[in-house]
């Protein structure tokens, strides 16, 4: 007996139902490489000058450090990535400007990285995301001093805003955030985009920057921002 054929009505449904997962894939890996995060850096760089090369260097690195980040902590909800990723993006990064300054900014990818296989580490991750920040600055632009502690103050206290955000997730898994030790039990998700708002709103400034790019920026920010599985 010949096998009934299926006719393209009613193979339909099912391409449609393969299209929406492919791109539910699509946007979990969009939401892992932060667009709103990315448009903040877009502003640092252009407020300290940064060129062609120093945007596509510091961009490569940046979005290696998330795709390496995402590599090693696999939360739930996230999909996992091929390490080629992030080495490819890395080596890609480096061949554009190799220096002390890449290594350092390498160095301290893989320190903040593991804070969960290191709890304690936690403690001081977000004086970790600072300096990260400050030496992909520097990467990009050269940029050192005032601008570059102001850029480590602000970025760390940033990151201290993401933890106050994380504090239930920090807590099941014992990672030893300053909110954990200090005792909150809930989670206070507006205080990370609001920072981030704000440190936009410096860069531009400190660069003179056009307001249409901040009103830019912050559109992304706040379109994107719950694309990230949390």
């Amino acid at each position: 007996m010949s096998r009934p054929s299926i006719s393209p009505a009613s193979d339909f449904p099912f391409q449609r139902f393969r299209k929406e997962q492919i791109g539910l894939r699509l946007l979990n890996y969009l939401g892992q490489l932060r667009p709103y995060s990315y448009a903040d850096l877009w502003l640092l760089l252009a407020a300290g000058g940064a060129g062609a090369i120093g945007f596509a260097q510091a961009s490569a690195l940046w979005f290696a450090f998330l795709i390496y980040l995402e590599w090693r902590h696999r939360d739930r909800g996230r999909r996992p990535w091929p390490w080629a990723a992030w080495a490819g993006l890395g080596l890609f990064g480096l061949l554009l400007g190799p220096s002390p300054a890449v290594a350092c900014f390498a160095a301290l990818c893989v320190l903040y990285a593991s804070k969960k296989a290191f709890p304690r580490l936690a403690l001081i991750s977000p004086l970790i995301n600072g300096l990260l920040k400050a030496s992909l600055l520097f990467v990009a632009t050269g940029v050192a001093g005032p601008f570059a502690l102001l850029v480590a103050v602000l970025t760390g206290i940033r990151n201290l805003a993401g933890d106050m955000r994380d504090v239930v997730k920090d807590r099941a898994e014992n990672v030893e955030t300053i909110p954990v030790r200090l005792g909150f039990k809930h989670d206070h998700p507006v205080l990370y985009p609001a920072a981030l708002a704000a440190t936009s709103a410096v860069w531009v400034i400190y660069g003179d920057l056009p307001v249409w790019v901040l009103a830019l920026a912050w559109l992304v920010e706040l379109t994107t921002y719950r694309l990230t599985p949390r």
